[in-house]
């Protein structure tokens, strides 16, 4: 009889022993899973500030190549003088803008993930001249993005001049 209850005991301990790390398991898997769709995150953030960045130089460049690669082709937006925009409209006013661009930059960039979809908000900042006149900007800008398999595109956009407008 003492066999069987040192038995019973030992087989308990050892089932709660596997319970336990089972769980141990568990929450190792979870942990794991959970710091690999944190660093899928913040590669999809980084890649999207780097979207933000390069679109600012392409516009200092008037570079239409690269919004004709990034922005989708259903592509719906409002620039900050309120004119509504398509794709093609919008590569439309870069190759034939009047405006040549000293500087521009793109800072304070907020990125915020929704699974396949990302709303970056950043300040643009802009200097240059156009028909003849010198001028700064500052831009609040938001781009949608929606990942595809081809990559992160616009598919919406929306700008906001800011009040301290300086013209020459």
């Amino acid at each position: 009889m003492k066999h069987l209850v040192c038995f019973l005991a030992l087989c308990m301990t050892l089932t709660l022993l596997a319970s336990r790390m089972a769980c141990a398991q568990e929450k190792s898997r979870q942990q794991i899973m959970a710091e690999r769709a944190a660093a899928q995150a913040d590669t999809q953030t980084m890649e999207l500030v780097n979207l933000e960045r390069q679109n600012a130089r392409a516009l200092q460049l008037g570079n239409s190549t690269f919004f004709n690669a990034v922005y989708s082709d259903d592509f719906s937006g409002v620039n900050w003088y309120g004119e509504v925009l398509s794709k093609a409209k919008q590569i439309r006013a870069i190759q034939t803008s009047t405006a040549t661009y000293d500087f521009v930059h793109c800072s304070d960039v907020q990125v915020r993930i929704y699974r396949d979809v990302a709303s970056v908000s950043s300040l643009l900042t802009e200097r240059g001249t156009s028909q003849g006149k010198s001028f700064i900007r500052q831009l609040r800008v938001l781009h949608v993005y929606m990942n595809t398999p081809g990559g992160w595109r616009v598919i919406a956009a929306q700008e906001t001049q800011l009040p301290s407008q300086i013209n020459r």
